[in-house]
């Protein structure tokens, strides 16, 4: 058990790992990602990464290190397509940075 303040909801930015290099085009600066997901027992979180713009005609690409493709069969009775998806990977929280905690919730409470 990893014990860590980084809990789901906050706002943070990647201090080591493959995710450091990724800078926001507009301000310069590191990108801020959003927790979706923290697993305590193996000290990993599940990050929501702003998206990045693919140029005209070209696939969108995943992350290095934050994201992967995974192979996805047609479902029929969706009607969901095919074909490469691209799926998060968790990061380990020691990578991460919290830059503005999230707004916390009661025990119990349905949000």
């Amino acid at each position: 058990m990893v014990k860590t303040e980084i809990c789901k909801g906050d706002k943070v930015q990647f201090v080591s790992g493959y995710g450091r290099n990724y800078v926001d085009e507009k301000t310069k600066k590191p990108v801020v990602c959003t927790v979706l997901k923290v697993d305590r027992i193996k000290g990993l979180a599940v990050l929501d990464m702003p998206r990045q713009k693919a140029k005209r005609g070209e696939q969108e690409k995943p992350r290095k290190g934050v994201e992967v493709w995974k192979t996805v069969r047609y479902n029929p009775k969706s009607g969901e397509a095919g074909g490469l998806k691209i799926q998060k990977r968790p990061v380990h929280v020691s990578n991460l940075k919290i830059v503005e905690k999230a707004e916390r919730r009661e025990f119990g409470a349905k949000a």
